[in-house]
């Protein structure tokens, strides 16, 4: 297991994906590694055996490097980073003495969920593109149009997976005392992905997130919806989606995937216009262990779909305008499509706007900031929306 330093965490927490190097100590003493930041969807391809290779290049005086993650023949991952640190000199200039590397693998919430060990064969070919190479924080908004084609002509080095993948297991208890596991090999790919909702919502109220409220159904239960959060001005509906990649004879390609979310999004939806109307019926919700919920009903409720990853919505003209006011009319309340990633900058922007004033809560903010990305999505004429909160504005 790798533990990130504060300000390696910080910047894993701000970027979708990432990989960098690091010069760490390890069993035979400090050894180049690799730190690969991606959702949950790649890293399950990882480990399922997608091919990785390395690719350096240079940007006049500022040294480039990518991770290039072959889960898909047409359109291959990138994850990449620019030299910022004598820390990844080192840990390349000794890659090329060396024929293997340690990769940690981190999800959305910046969580260590496995490690390997992965060959590398032709690194001393790198040699000659680290000296020279400038150091400090690297201006990426000047260099973006650049990234693309640098890679392109960049220097291919195969990265081989020489042993098996070890699982690192993360246990998070909940404000009700319940144990909250992300296991990035479980079986149940499903739960896992609801468990990352329970992980990101439970600290902004501690007695208003619940998994799996349960309504009634005939002499028993069914579930309302995978994860609710409620307090006195309001209510949040989650329907988490995700994908099957373990349980398939062989991995999906993307376009596959991408055909089973749209149906997926559509399911959801149904879901959640039915789960607020059973609410707004005054229908009893109760927990698991059939304690009784008190949840707000008469105010307009936001209803998010949850998928693994918005590059895999086809058609994001989909979910335009007017899908977006047949379920305002239909239910009074506001519908969001997000990902994992997006959910996870959702829930930091509440926590940033509550910080900011004694008077607001994190829940209360998230309401708030939810009604904001509405409206930025009704102005995109598209529920596919990625939304920054910044000092003193949203963008």
């Amino acid at each position: 297991m790798h533990i990130l330093s504060a300000r390696r965490r910080d910047e894993f927490l701000a970027t979708p994906q990432l990989v960098r190097f690091e010069y760490i100590g390890g069993s035979d003493g400090f050894e180049p590694t690799i730190l690969l930041k991606g959702s949950t969807l790649l890293l399950k391809y990882l480990t399922q055996g997608a091919h990785l290779k390395l690719v350096l290049s240079r940007i006049g005086d500022r040294l480039l490097y990518g991770v290039k993650v072959l889960d898909d023949e047409l359109r291959p991952g990138v994850l990449w980073s620019l030299v910022e640190d004598s820390d990844e000199i080192i840990a390349l200039s000794a890659l090329t003495n060396r024929e293997s590397c340690v990769l940690f693998l981190f999800n959305e919430l910046a969580l260590n969920v496995a490690w390997t060990t992965v060959q590398v064969k032709t690194a001393h070919a790198i040699h000659d593109l680290i000296g020279g190479t400038i150091l400090g924080p690297s201006n990426y908004d000047s260099l973006k149009g650049k990234i693309s084609a640098a890679l392109s002509e960049g220097r291919v080095i195969d990265l081989h997976v020489s042993e098996k993948w070890h699982p690192v297991h993360n246990h998070f208890i909940t404000s009700f005392g319940s144990n909250s596991p992300v296991d990035l090999f479980s079986q149940d790919e499903g739960g896992q992905q609801e468990q990352l909702a329970i992980w990101l919502t439970d600290s902004l109220h501690p007695l208003g997130v619940h998994h799996s409220p349960q309504i009634p159904k005939g002499t028993g239960h069914r579930e309302l919806t995978d994860v609710i959060l409620s307090y006195e001005h309001g209510s949040i509906l989650i329907e988490s989606k995700t994908l099957t990649v373990f349980n398939r004879q062989s991995l999906p390609g993307r376009a596959k995937l991408a055909s089973d979310v749209t149906q997926h999004v559509d399911k959801a939806v149904r879901q959640l216009r039915g789960g607020i109307r059973k609410l707004k019926d005054g229908v009893e919700v109760t927990s698991r262990s059939g304690d009784r919920l008190e949840i707000e009903r008469s105010r307009p409720m936001h209803a998010i779909v949850l998928i693994p990853e918005f590059s895999l919505v086809e058609d994001p003209a989909r979910y335009g305008r007017q899908f977006i006011s047949e379920f305002m009319e239909a239910t009074g309340g506001y519908i969001h499509l997000l990902d994992v990633a997006e959910l996870l900058r959702v829930v930091q922007a509440a926590e940033t706007i509550s910080k900011s004033s004694k008077a607001i809560t994190p829940l209360m903010a998230l309401d708030y900031y939810l009604l904001q990305r509405a409206e930025r999505t009704k102005d995109a004429g598209t529920l596919v929306v990625e939304v920054l909160l910044r000092k003193g504005t949203q963008k």
